[in-house]
C-alpha cells in the first residue's frame, strides 16, 4: 500500500446542522453524500460519498442514462442554469411523472 494512502474515500463523516434521515442527500462544498442512518442536529454520522442512489427528481422531466443532474429545491434536474451544484450522472432512465431517478453521485 502506498505510504500516503488515507482511505478509500467511499464514506465521509457528516455533522448534521439539521436533523437528517437515512437516505438524505447532503452537500459538502462541491460534493454530495447520502446519510447512512438518521442523524440528529448537532450529531455526527456517516455519509456514503460513492455509489448509485435513488434521488428525488423534477417530476416533469424525462432523464436519460448518462445525463448530468444538478440540485435545485431538493430535487435533481438536467438544467444547470444559475450555477446549480452538480450531483452526478443518471444510472437508469426516469420518465416524466417519476418521483426519483438512480444517480451515481459525484460521478
Amino acid at each position: 500500500m502506498a505510504k500516503n494512502y488515507v482511505e478509500d474515500g467511499k464514506t465521509i463523516e457528516i455533522v448534521a446542522t439539521t436533523s437528517l434521515k437515512s437516505g438524505d442527500l447532503v452537500q459538502f462544498g462541491d460534493m454530495f453524500a447520502v446519510a447512512v442512518t438518521d442523524i440528529a442536529a448537532g450529531s455526527a454520522g456517516t455519509g456514503i460519498a460513492a455509489g448509485v442512489f435513488s434521488i428525488p427528481k423534477l417530476t416533469t422531466e424525462d432523464i436519460a442514462v448518462g445525463k448530468k443532474v444538478y440540485l435545485k429545491d431538493n430535487v435533481v434536474q438536467t438544467d444547470a442554469t444559475g450555477s446549480l451544484p452538480y450531483v452526478g450522472v443518471v444510472w437508469a432512465p426516469a420518465a416524466n411523472g417519476d418521483e426519483t431517478v438512480p444517480v451515481k453521485i459525484n460521478g
